[in-house]
C-alpha cells in the first residue's frame, strides 16, 4: 500500500503492505520503542516513514532484527518496536534515524516523539504480536518500574479477556512500556480508565 509522502527520487523503494509475520519477544531481549504523537491527518505519512526507516535499519550495519510498527485507534500515535542487540546498537540506529532525512520529514508529521532502550522484563501467555489476529491489542507508557510494573500486568492477567502481556523497562527501572492483548476492545476498554496513558493500537506491519 502507497502511503501518500513518498518521494521515489529520494526514498528507496519500500514495501509498504499492510501486514507481516509474528513477532516474538525473546527474554531479557532490547528493544528500541519510540512512541510518536501525529496529526490524525498525517498518521499515515508518519507510518510510512518509519518502515522505511526500520527497512534501512534492517539493511544496515545496526543488527536491527524484528520490529513493528503499530497504530493507535485514535489515530494520534504511532508505537515503534525495533529489537536490537543493546546499547551500541542502540546508539547506531538512533543517530542513523537522527541523520536520515525522513528525520526532518518526521517532525512536519509528529507533534512530538520520545525513543529510549528497553528490555523485556516480563512476558506471559499470548504476548506476541501477530497482524493477523482477531485479538485486541493496548500499548501503555508509564513512569513506573519495580514493583509498580509488575503489579501491572498481574492485574492484566487476572482481567477477563486476557490473551498475554509483555512489560519492557529501561535500565535505571524508572519507565515500562507495556503491550497487552486481549480477546475483544471492549475487554481493554474496561480493564484501564480513561484518562490514563493507555490506548488500544493495531498491528499496522511487521518485521522479522
Amino acid at each position: 500500500m502507497t502511503r501518500p509522502h513518498e518521494d521515489l527520487q529520494r526514498h528507496a523503494p519500500t514495501d509498504h503492505r499492510v501486514g507481516g509475520p509474528v513477532v516474538a519477544f525473546a527474554p531479557g531481549s532490547w528493544w528500541a520503542i519510540d512512541v510518536v504523537h501525529v496529526a490524525s491527518n498525517r498518521e499515515d505519512a508518519a507510518i510510512s516513514s518509519y518502515e522505511t526507516l526500520i527497512e534501512k535499519a534492517r539493511a544496515s550495519g545496526t543488527r536491527a532484527r524484528e520490529a513493528a510498527v503499530l497504530a493507535a485507534h485514535d489515530h494520534r500515535r504511532v508505537i515503534v518496536l525495533v529489537h536490537l542487540d543493546g546499547h551500541e546498537a542502540f546508539r547506531h540506529l538512533n543517530a542513523a534515524w537522527d541523520d536520515h532525512h525522513l528525520f526532518t520529514e518526521r517532525h512536519a508529521v509528529a507533534e512530538s516523539h520520545a525513543i529510549a532502550l528497553y528490555r523485556l522484563a516480563a512476558c506471559s501467555g499470548e504476548g506476541r504480536i501477530d497482524p493477523a489476529t482477531h485479538d485486541a491489542y493496548a500499548f501503555e507508557h508509564a513512569l513506573i518500574g519495580g514493583e509498580a510494573a509488575r503489579a501491572a500486568i498481574d492485574a492484566a492477567a487476572k482481567a477477563p479477556g486476557f490473551r498475554g502481556v509483555c512489560l519492557f523497562t529501561t535500565d535505571d527501572d524508572r519507565a515500562s512500556a507495556i503491550v497487552y492483548r486481549f480477546e475483544q476492545r471492549e475487554q481493554i476498554d474496561a480493564f484501564r480508565a480513561p484518562g490514563e496513558v493507555f490506548y488500544p493500537v493495531h498491528a499496522v506491519r511487521t518485521f522479522a
